[in-house]
């Protein structure tokens, strides 16, 4: 862990006093929205089953969580070239699916669900100075559904590819991991989107 955290405080120092021949994106804006798929795994996402015989015939139930389609709002703001604060808004789309089977007959229904992440998140840039640019982020927030808010953390990475001064084509995944009790809810989510910059890059 004492590892972990020196290697993370040494990229941060790096980043904060890189060479002033990247492109400066200091005190810019931008802002994009994205549309993403997710697949949930752990705990949370296994099938499970029940059943039993009653007389000669057999009674079961399965029961599987599914996470489904995403779209989610983000406002970045460069602190330097390549470090920026990111703000998220996500909505993640989920699923819940129930089978009944009495012998040879069985049927199935499936209830839909959602909840929305806001969090933080800090971008690190690799490549400012370039066209298309590989970036890693990572952070926390607040997930909420319906009435029950949880804590999570989210880590991932993309690419983002300008195709002018200020839009760029943003492609990425991050995995989610929110702190419940009992069973897990851990899952990746797969991303494409737009940034749109405020000013020139």
């Amino acid at each position: 862990m004492k590892k972990l955290s020196l290697l993370f405080s040494l990229l941060f120092v790096l980043v904060l006093f890189n060479s002033a021949s990247a492109i400066d994106q200091t005190g810019k804006f931008a802002i994009g929205g994205h549309f993403g798929y997710s697949f949930g795994f752990g705990d949370a996402f296994k099938e499970y089953e029940w059943g039993e015989y009653w007389g000669t015939e057999y009674w079961g139930v399965k029961y599987q969580n599914k996470v489904t389609y995403s779209f989610w709002g983000n406002v970045k703001y460069g602190i330097n070239p390549n470090l920026a604060l990111v703000g998220v808004v996500d909505y993640q789309a989920g699923d819940v699916e129930f089978t009944g089977s009495v012998g040879d007959i069985s049927g199935s229904i499936s209830e839909s669900y959602h909840w929305t992440g806001v969090f933080g998140n800090l971008l690190f840039n690799l490549s400012p100075e370039k066209n298309t640019c590989p970036y890693f982020c990572g952070g926390g927030g607040a997930y909420i559904n319906d009435d029950v808010t949880k804590p999570g953390v989210n880590l991932g990475g993309g690419i983002e590819h300008f195709f002018q001064e200020n839009l760029a084509l943003d492609v990425g995944t991050r995995y989610h991991m929110i702190f419940t009790e009992g069973k897990k809810t851990n899952y990746l989510n797969i991303y494409a989107g737009i940034n749109y910059y405020l000013g020139t890059r």
